[in-house]
């Protein structure tokens, strides 16, 4: 008896000890699993900063400013995709001094914008107001993505337009035509699978709508489309998956444009921090990879700029990201796309206060 008993004393004291051993060694290989991680990001960073320091002098040497790099691409081309961030309020500032600059310089015949198309008549009678009256548009939250929190600014494009025609021949007036889905975007009730397929229809129903409405009638019509960037990518497509379903095929404006007119759009990507977005989205863009790393290695530039895109940008794989609702996954296609692929100019916001993160 007295020999079992010893015998379960030694066992106690020979368990702890082995659990000791055991905790020891889980804490030496997850020490050196994050090691091995660590090391491996830091190599990572490394052979990125190697191979995007072109891109760096680039933009410390060669920054352009973004309304001349629209004005421009104006001269050269016929349709100039301007891209926004919905809740940013600088591309808007930009967007409403590109109008300018192109109605005095290359001509512009019409801005298209990311509205709804069941408010053109709205936006036809402001344009026609005598004195300006803004109240039309203010009446409706939507003419002004009023949920985005940025009103004040975007009301800014429709005076810029109105002023301008004040200055114009009638038949040379500028024109603001809203080209999404009547009724976009869903309300937040709507299912996710409902709200992708009607996102599928956006850029489809917005090609036809600028074809009908505009070049249509005038087909060497001067465009300026101020929407999304997501929309104005010149070539590719996505998809997007929600749950087990078939994923739902999305084909983009300006991927749609440059087919009808082949060398006739240029598209500009905008990049920068963005404040947190409220409300329903199927998927919409955020910022590319460009942005972070800018950001990173320019910490000083803290002023809007923008460059023209080429080889420089091509260290990045992949570069575009966009933000999707609750349930949806989009992917795009193809997957070993460069920015270059997709976009002609690319403007940097900055990394002030009002921009960096």
């Amino acid at each position: 008896m007295r020999k079992i008993k010893r015998g379960r004393r030694r066992a106690r004291r020979l368990i702890p000890r082995r659990r000791g051993r055991l905790g020891l060694s889980v804490l030496l290989v997850g020490a050196l699993i994050a090691a091995v991680a660590s090391i491996t990001a830091l190599i990572g960073a490394r052979r990125e900063a190697h191979a995007g320091s072109g891109l760096v002098e680039y933009a410390r040497l060669s920054p352009a400013d973004p309304v001349r790099l629209v004005a421009t691409a104006g001269r050269r081309h016929q349709i100039i995709f301007l891209g926004d961030i919905l809740s940013a309020p600088e591309p808007k500032r930009i967007a409403a001094d590109a109008i300018d600059a192109l109605a005095h310089g290359p001509g512009l015949d019409a801005v298209v914008l990311e509205i709804g198309s069941d408010l053109q008549q709205r936006i036809d009678r402001f344009l026609e107001t005598e004195p300006e009256d803004t109240g039309i548009l203010l009446a409706e939250p939507r003419t002004i993505h009023e949920r985005w929190g940025v009103a004040s600014d975007y009301i800014e494009i429709y005076r810029r337009v109105w002023r301008l025609n004040r200055t114009l021949e009638p038949g040379r007036r500028i024109r603001i035509l809203a080209v999404d889905l009547p009724g976009w975007p869903p309300a937040p009730n709507v299912p996710p699978r409902l709200a992708a397929a009607q996102y599928a229809q956006r850029d489809s129903y917005m090609v036809e709508r600028i074809e009908s409405m505009i070049l249509a009638g005038n087909p060497r019509a001067r465009l300026l489309i101020f929407m999304s960037g997501i929309h104005g990518l010149k070539s590719g497509q996505a998809e997007l998956f929600y749950g087990t379903d078939a994923p739902v095929p999305v084909v983009w404006l300006g991927t749609r444009l440059g087919q009808l007119h082949p060398g006739e759009v240029f598209t500009i990507v905008t990049d920068g921090a963005t404040p947190a977005l409220q409300g329903s989205l199927v998927a919409d863009y955020t910022a590319s990879r460009v942005y972070d790393f800018l950001r990173k290695h320019l910490p000083d530039a803290t002023r809007p700029f923008a460059l023209t895109v080429d080889g420089r940008f091509d260290f990045l794989e992949a570069p575009i990201r966009s933000v999707t609702a609750p349930g949806l996954e989009i992917a795009f296609r193809p997957n070993d796309y460069r920015l270059r692929d997709v976009a002609d100019g690319y403007i940097f916001l900055g990394t002030g206060p009002k921009f960096g993160r």
